[in-house]
């Protein structure tokens, strides 16, 4: 392995503290909900420090790994913790197989899963949008299974996306929510809380949250899930890499072919705003925007 792999893929305590505390604690509410151990995908690198700690919680893993001197560490790892019976392994990169279905080898994922956990290094929006359509078709497995899940998503934070996809997104969203409401106070409301995440001296992890927790809900609501989401965290990784969290619930609602509309209102989503880790703990940003959901 080589020393920049494992700079880039090692923990820290920031990370310690949200697989531990903070995700331990949502992983171990959906083991509650379903009644039964949970079916995990995910990418959690040879170590496996996320299955470690929520192995009692879990029934059989998928794990995906494209290095195949990590993959065969996996293993080792899988059979010193006794665990080898459980692990179900794929070879290959994480996106590509979620939307042809299959890995390097042949193998296919072992849809539905409860648990899914995407642990990137890489940002979200890349020039071919292929990440975006990886995850609308892991959303769309899911849904065809008529399955409810719990999505954990860590990204890194690039600042260069609001150039691109998020500024137009910003645009898109603003006039979404001002085509819903012909009141002129709502509407100035709109625009100040807009023109506050589209203001670049503004942490760009504002931005970030809203643009993906939009994408997560609107992603889930057309493969009929009732999406619950909360505010991106932001925390310093290894190197002192921006990174960003999220973890959201997919309730799957049967019974409707329309597309489903969240019981958390679009204002609710969009007053979330991030929170960060510091000093082992989660704590509301400074930065707000304007809050909407009060108007």
């Amino acid at each position: 392995m080589s020393q920049q792999h494992e700079a880039v893929f090692d923990t820290n305590p920031n990370k310690d503290f949200l697989r531990s505390e903070y995700d331990y604690s949502h992983v171990e509410r959906w083991f509650k909900k379903c009644g039964k151990r949970l079916n995990y995908i995910g990418l959690p690198a040879w170590k496996m420090l996320d299955i470690i700690s929520w192995e009692k919680f879990l029934n059989r893993f998928t794990t995906i790994e494209r290095k195949e001197d990590e993959q065969h560490l996996m293993f080792l790892q899988a059979n010193v913790r006794d665990v080898e019976h459980r692990l179900y392994s794929l070879y290959g990169d994480f996106d590509e197989i979620l939307r042809s279905g299959r890995d390097e080898n042949g193998k296919s994922p072992q849809w539905p899963y409860e648990v899914v956990n995407l642990d990137y290094f890489g940002g979200f929006i890349y020039q071919d949008l292929a990440r975006p359509r990886a995850i609308k078709k892991l959303v769309s497995n899911q849904g065809d299974h008529q399955h409810s899940f719990l999505f954990i998503i860590t990204q890194h934070l690039r600042d260069a996306d609001l150039k691109g996809a998020k500024a137009a997104f910003l645009d898109d969203f603003r006039g979404g929510l001002k085509s819903a409401t012909v009141e002129t106070a709502t509407r100035n409301a709109i625009d100040r809380t807009m023109d506050w995440y589209s203001d670049p001296n503004n942490p760009d992890s504002a931005r970030q949250t809203l643009y993906m927790n939009t994408f997560l809900r609107e992603t889930g609501e057309s493969e009929h899930f009732d999406v619950a989401c909360r505010p991106g965290v932001l925390y310093s990784g290894t190197g002192n890499a921006s990174m960003i969290h999220f973890v959201t619930d997919f309730t799957f609602r049967a019974g409707t072919a329309h597309k489903i509309y969240s019981k958390q209102s679009l204002l609710e989503l969009v007053d979330l705003g991030t929170a960060e880790v510091k000093d082992g703990r989660i704590t509301k940003s400074v930065a707000k925007a304007p809050r909407l959901s009060d108007v």
